[in-house]
């Protein structure tokens, strides 16, 4: 059994990614659960809605911070702890690293770091990803990537916030040693073939 996230700056190819690895576990015999956060539970798919709504307009970074916990406690509690303790493996879109980087590094004003740490303890337990790869790009390709598809609320925020979201991530990467920091300006079976490479050698 494993867990292992693929998060990072928008545009970095985290949903399309997170399907073909799935599918390549799969195709090994393994049991496999793609989750996202928020989301993947009842709870966190009305919280889901709330957070990224255009609708909800504007949000405290606290209030946001406490609602990504909430809808990932319920997350850990009804499937990410079952599914680990039947032995099968998780791959998820998004995790702890997100609310780091942008509601503690990015925002204005941000929210206490040592907080959030504490909320992801106590949400997690002992249920935390094994590895979290985060999927990098610049910020010009994030925005080109973007550029053809509704922008939900918080994507639709500033070049300069998603600067510093990416800059965050890059923080983050370097104070946790589960986060892999991949490239992912690369064409996407590259980044595809990284990745099944660092899952082989993790579960080998």
């Amino acid at each position: 059994m494993a867990y292992f996230v693929l998060d990072g700056p928008d545009g970095g190819g985290k949903s399309t990614q997170a399907r073909a690895l799935v599918e390549f576990l799969r195709a090994r015999g393994r049991t496999v659960q793609h989750l996202r956060e928020p989301g993947s539970t009842p709870v966190g798919e009305g919280l889901r809605q709330t957070l990224l709504s255009p609708a909800t307009g504007d949000l405290l970074p606290l209030t946001e911070v406490l609602l990504f916990t909430a809808a990932r406690a319920e997350l850990v509690a009804r499937v990410i702890r079952p599914s680990l303790e039947r032995g099968e493996d998780l791959v998820a879109e998004r995790c702890y690293a997100s609310t780091l980087a942008y509601q503690c590094l990015a925002a204005e004003p941000p929210v206490d770091f040592d907080l959030v740490v504490d909320l992801t303890r106590r949400a997690h337990g002992p249920y935390l990803p094994d590895a979290v790869f985060v999927l990098d790009v610049d910020i010009a390709t994030s925005l080109r990537r973007r550029a053809a598809r509704a922008q939900d609320r918080i994507e639709a925020r500033s070049p300069a916030f998603h600067q510093r979201v990416r800059d965050a991530y890059l923080q983050v990467a370097r104070r946790d040693p589960s986060i892999v920091v991949v490239d992912a300006r690369w064409p996407f079976a590259a980044v595809q073939a990284c990745l099944q490479q660092r899952v082989l050698r993790w579960l080998s």
